[in-house]
């Protein structure tokens, strides 16, 4: 997450949003991975997974700022994005927090599902302009396609980041509730024989991910973190 912002836009509630320089790579990534389908498509796909993460992120700023925790910024990079806040927080604030970027994905996608159906019966007429007969920029074909692809795009986005491992929402969620019913370094070696198993799975998980929904993040768990929460209790 360290990578230099290219840069900052302000954004609701007059909160810094931070475009990092791994989203150029991550572009490189979806133009390679889209390479057969043309740049147009390649473009839109970078371009919604863009709007996809940055929601997921004001949806953690609106639960901050529900809860009138200081946001300091937001930062989007090749590996996805996060909400950086200040401040004391309770296990509650910090769960609220956390679910709140998964559950603006899963609005996304049941409101692009709910749509579908209404676009696969809608036909755009080719028109004709000086004698000459055009086709529409976006036909009905087209736009359904583009709204599945988001549906879709928003669907893997909110499981994603359930995943229980730290830093994505799913971990810090199982973090608070785990401290909730036992004492903090059991806790803390759960999380992190969860974290270790997982991290040793990522890559494939990755693929199987890619190969479902058709596309992938520049994230990685951090192994060490989690090997050293499983071996000592503490990071």
């Amino acid at each position: 997450m360290g990578d230099a912002p290219l840069f900052t836009l302000r954004g609701p509630w007059r909160i810094p949003i931070q475009f990092n320089s791994s989203l150029l790579f991550l572009a490189f990534l979806f133009g390679f991975l889209f390479i057969d389908r043309g740049i147009g498509p390649a473009a839109i796909a970078f371009a919604m997974i863009i709007v996809a993460i940055l929601l997921h992120e004001l949806g953690h700023a609106a639960a901050c700022v529900a809860q009138g925790v200081p946001v300091q910024r937001v930062v989007l990079f090749g590996g996805g994005g996060y909400c950086e806040y200040s401040g004391h927080v309770t296990p509650r604030q910090t769960e609220f927090i956390a679910v709140a970027g998964p559950l603006v994905n899963l609005a996304l996608w049941a409101i692009a599902t709910l749509a579908l159906p209404s676009l696969a019966v809608e036909i755009i007429p080719a028109m004709e302009i000086n004698g000459r007969t055009t086709t529409p920029f976006v036909s009905g074909g087209q736009a359904y396609r583009l709204l599945e692809t988001f549906a879709q795009l928003n669907l893997f986005l909110a499981l994603f980041n359930l995943v229980p491992v730290l830093p994505l929402d799913g971990g810090r969620l199982l973090h608070s509730w785990l401290h909730r019913f036992v004492r903090g370094v059991t806790a803390n070696r759960i999380i992190g024989g969860v974290g270790v198993l997982l991290s040793v799975l990522w890559i494939p998980l990755m693929f199987a991910a890619f190969f479902t929904f058709g596309f992938v993040l520049l994230f990685f768990p951090n192994l060490m973190l989690h090997w050293r929460l499983l071996r000592r209790g503490y990071g």
